[in-house]
């Protein structure tokens, strides 16, 4: 008897029914299961069941998403989940503020949409992993230790599931512990391919990432270089 395999879901969260139904029926072509959530089930319905992305459909009044996104990346249960936010304009620093990993302004290309969707690990735990998901294994780097495939970053006893872009970063930072990485060597380690990122972007999701590592471990390892980038510091007595 062959496996039910579970189509990957993606929660929408859009006042806008038109903008769902066509955003439902991309993705239902390249097989994700869609569900349309208001502002204020968006995190319960997020913590109830395996889900590969949020998807934040931002109108002019862009609060309501704002306030899902909030909730969503307040709950240790739903933080780690990929949130996409859909804006109508290219004012989208607030939604990075309050923790989107990634958005798209409308008119949205599905290419670069579906690009994204297809680059996060699928919540069906039935799901076979592809070859290149298993070259990249678990390693410590100093205090810290990562696991690609479930984006995990260990710290002592603790441990903690990153968003995509923000474990993305790590790992190019990890690479060379104490090297200035530029923005444009962060983009192209964390962003999919052509895809146009303004520098205040990756300043935002570095600071994000700032946080998360003095959460973890209690100091600031991510500093500043001065009109050239950014570069981490481990201490290995730290560990």
């Amino acid at each position: 008897m062959k496996a039910q395999h579970t189509k990957p879901s993606v929660l929408i969260c859009s006042d806008d029914a038109n903008f769902y139904v066509l955003l439902a029926y991309i993705l239902s072509r390249e097989g994700f299961q869609t569900t349309l959530v208001s502002e204020n089930e968006v995190a319960d319905q997020a913590a109830m069941r395996p889900v590969t992305a949020i998807i934040l459909v931002a109108a002019e009044d862009s609060g309501p998403a704002l306030r899902a996104c909030a909730a969503i990346k307040a709950s240790d249960t739903t933080a780690h989940v990929p949130t996409i936010a859909v804006v109508s304009s290219g004012d989208y620093l607030a939604l990075l503020k309050a923790g989107a990993d990634e958005n798209f302004v409308r008119p949205i290309s599905p290419a670069r949409l579906m690009a994204y969707l297809g680059s996060l690990p699928k919540n069906d735990a039935n799901h076979a992993r592809l070859p290149d998901e298993d070259l990249e294994e678990a390693r410590a780097c100093g205090p810290l230790s990562i696991e690609p495939g479930r984006r995990i970053v260990r710290y002592g006893g603790q441990e903690v599931q990153f968003g995509p872009i923000e474990f993305n970063l790590l790992r190019c930072f990890l690479e060379a512990p104490g090297r200035v990485r530029s923005r444009s060597d962060l983009i192209e380690a964390a962003w999919p391919p052509d895809r146009y990122v303004q520098p205040r972007t990756v300043d935002v999701h570095v600071g994000r990432l700032r946080r998360s590592l003095e959460g973890l471990t209690g100091r600031t390892l991510i500093r500043t270089v001065r009109a050239t980038g950014y570069a981490i510091e481990l201490d290995e007595r730290s560990g």
